[in-house]
């Protein structure tokens, strides 16, 4: 009997990204991010990582693409400061109705509640500006948490954020379709500015 094929829970993560469309992403690396920068590494012919100098930027990038193009602008930051640093260029989408899509660093979840350097419960900060705002809670609802929020950030015109303990992204999981994309858009394509 053969084995179930896996997939690692980042690498499923962005492929349900690719599947909505999203070419680029702007983020800026850090410790808790490693699992998602791993997995940009083996998609990097489908999905561009766009390394900016400060998170603030990342995210006003993202407002700025959403705007000036109806599609998901996505950027991401990594725990405690990382994750502060989004708020401003996420409330600049939230005062414009753009579809954004913050993913945010989180220590491993075997470190949260204890103190660990540069954890702090991420969630309530992001309330206000959010119209989604979830903390992945096993390695396979990665992707499926991502997709939901993609279709918030869509349905509600604002902004949708992801929490993702950094070891999860790191797990293998089934290797099936997560991606509600094709439902949700049925024969409209996104439109890719790489597409070969």
């Amino acid at each position: 009997m053969a084995d179930a094929k896996t997939i690692r829970a980042s690498v499923a993560m962005l492929q349900v990204l690719e599947s909505w469309g999203v070419d680029h992403v702007y983020g800026y690396p850090g410790g808790s991010f490693n699992s998602t920068m791993s997995a940009f590494d083996d998609e990097k012919d489908r999905i561009k990582y766009i390394q900016i100098r400060h998170e603030q930027v990342g995210a006003f990038a993202a407002a700025a693409d959403a705007k000036l193009t109806g599609k998901i602008g996505v950027a991401f930051g990594s725990a405690g400061p990382g994750a502060t640093n989004l708020l401003t260029g996420l409330y600049d989408a939230r005062e414009d109705h753009a579809p954004v899509l913050a993913l945010v660093g989180q220590v491993p979840h075997t470190n949260m509640n204890y103190n660990y350097f540069q954890e702090f419960d991420e969630d309530p900060m992001f309330q206000d500006v959010s119209v989604y705002d979830r903390t992945v809670m096993t390695p396979e609802s990665l992707p499926y948490v991502v997709d939901k929020a993609i279709r918030e950030a869509y349905k509600h015109s604002g902004v949708a954020v992801v929490i993702i303990p950094n070891d999860f992204g790191m797990a293998e999981i089934p290797d099936v379709p997560y991606g509600s994309a094709k439902a949700e858009l049925g024969d409209k394509q996104p439109h890719c500015h790489n597409q070969r």
